[in-house]
């Protein structure tokens, strides 16, 4: 209900101040319950839950998976130059240096991964997004004059009556907000490998 709350208030907000509809967040969660009861303000609830699960699961995930993998190539690279180095020493030396596999990843290295998975994610689930905040615009109208009845079909006529520019509209300012959340990704993973080091 508060995102809810939010995104009718930050719309309203747009208006002269005659022409405001609600006084504030009270007025507006008392004008929808009036006339949609408690369900109103939960309106594009389901589609904004999916669209939580699938944006954490490529924004965690992602992370994860790519991390990994640079790591992994690094250590490829790392570990073909100790062997290049330990086959040029002389070879009638019976002693055999260890090969030190470990990698360390830069913070500029973090931050550039957290970034496109960042990015990626919010690309991928800003069509998600732009059918929920259509679905909660719509909540206290009279249903006769709503124009989508559910998501699936706003996802309907958006793609046929937009096209895909129509899942995109205002999505410039997404990209902005998409360094705090590589920001987030990279002190979170900071945090994790400072204490995993103390313990």
């Amino acid at each position: 209900p508060t995102e809810f709350l939010r995104t009718r208030l930050a719309l309203d907000r747009g208006r002269s101040i005659q022409e405001r509809q609600y006084r504030g967040m009270w007025d507006a969660a008392r004008q929808i319950v009036t006339s949609d009861g408690i369900r109103g303000i939960y309106n594009g609830y389901g589609i904004s839950l999916a669209g939580s699960v699938v944006y954490r699961l490529i924004y965690l995930g992602g992370y994860d998976v790519m991390k990994n993998e640079l790591k992994f190539w690094k250590e490829k690279q790392k570990q073909q130059q100790e062997q290049e180095q330990q086959a040029q020493m002389d070879q009638s030396s019976s002693k055999q240096t260890a090969i030190n596999t470990a990698v360390y990843m830069t913070w500029t290295e973090r931050f550039l991964l957290a970034q496109f998975v960042s990015l990626l994610a919010g690309t991928i689930c800003y069509p998600i997004d732009s059918v929920r905040r259509r679905m909660m615009m719509q909540a206290g109208k009279p249903w006769d004059q709503r124009q989508y009845r559910n998501s699936l079909q706003c996802f309907r006529f958006v793609w046929t009556h937009e096209g895909v520019r129509g899942f995109y509209l205002g999505f410039g300012p997404n990209i902005f907000r998409s360094v705090g959340g590589a920001l987030a990704l990279v002190v979170y993973d900071g945090f994790k490998a400072m204490f995993s080091t103390s313990n």
